[in-house]
């Protein structure tokens, strides 16, 4: 087993270096054919605000050369509503579940974390995405109100283009891992519509390394999750090579399950024989 939070008390305990990256099985109840939870060491789930969100309109998806831009609108049903109807759910998957909490009203991470106590030995850990308009000071209260809120590991995503400016302070403020991360926004059109979101594909891979570059020349000591236009083992390797602790996937779950499935079993040969953190 491999731990993911290994400052954390309570741990972040995988047994792949392969997860399901953000939204990649929606809340862990869409599954493509042939893709099952035993593939991943962890499930991340799509983002959950406080209050529903019903998103944007169609389209929402516009195809690019080399990956896609996907802007959903934050679209959920709301943390109680989620909770109620998957609690049980989470408890059946045989794989960790970390909750993607989504930014609102100041504090509403921190209560959605708060209110997780009876989901703890359901729950693994929480993700929190760090804004690309974010500076240090919002980042550390958003992250620190979360680590007083709850004892589970946090992940804090980040940004890309800003991951070696962000780290070190999310980290202080109560991260036990990082996921390297959102790239940047870009815009394409779709059915005469413009969409605006980070970029996602293959097209994200090249900007996920340089980020991961750039935080090994800092020498944390913290895990991290590489996230973004990984399609391949050979992607996956080259993440872990440069210092990344385990990989997350999500396109390539929608795009060809059956190739994320071939990964998750391709990886494996790699999994650390003993955890040293």
């Amino acid at each position: 087993m491999l731990n993911l939070a290994p400052q954390n008390k309570l741990g972040l305990y995988v047994d792949s270096l392969l997860l399901a990256g953000s939204g990649a099985v929606g809340y862990g109840d869409t599954w493509p054919p042939g893709l099952r939870p035993e593939a991943f060491g962890a499930i991340i789930t799509a983002p959950v605000s406080l209050t529903p969100r019903k998103g944007r309109p169609q389209p929402r998806v516009a195809e690019i050369p080399g990956g896609f831009l996907l802007d959903t609108g934050g679209h959920n049903p709301g943390f109680r509503r989620l909770v109620e109807s998957q609690a049980r759910a989470w408890r059946r998957l045989d794989v960790p579940v970390i909750l993607s909490l989504a930014g609102g009203e100041p504090g509403d991470r921190a209560w959605m974390a708060a209110h997780l106590e009876e989901l703890e030995e359901v729950i693994a850990g929480i993700e929190l995405t760090v804004s690309e308009n974010v500076n240090l000071s919002e980042t550390a209260a958003f992250i620190a109100a979360a680590r007083r809120a709850t004892p589970l590991p946090i992940l804090a995503r980040l940004p890309v283009t800003r991951a070696a400016y962000l780290a070190r302070t999310a980290l202080i403020a109560g991260a036990d891992a990082l996921i390297v991360g959102t790239p940047p926004p870009a815009a394409y059109p779709a059915s005469k519509t413009l969409v605006e979101a980070p970029l996602a594909g293959p097209a994200a891979f090249p900007f996920t390394l340089r980020a991961l570059s750039l935080l090994a020349e800092l020498d944390l000591g913290a895990p991290i999750i590489a996230a973004g236009g990984v399609y391949s083992l050979d992607d996956a390797l080259l993440c872990l090579e440069m210092g990344a602790s385990a990989v997350a996937i999500r396109g390539l779950v929608w795009r060809d399950p059956a190739a994320a499935r071939r990964l998750s079993i391709n990886i494996r040969p790699f999994m650390p024989e003993e955890d040293e953190g």
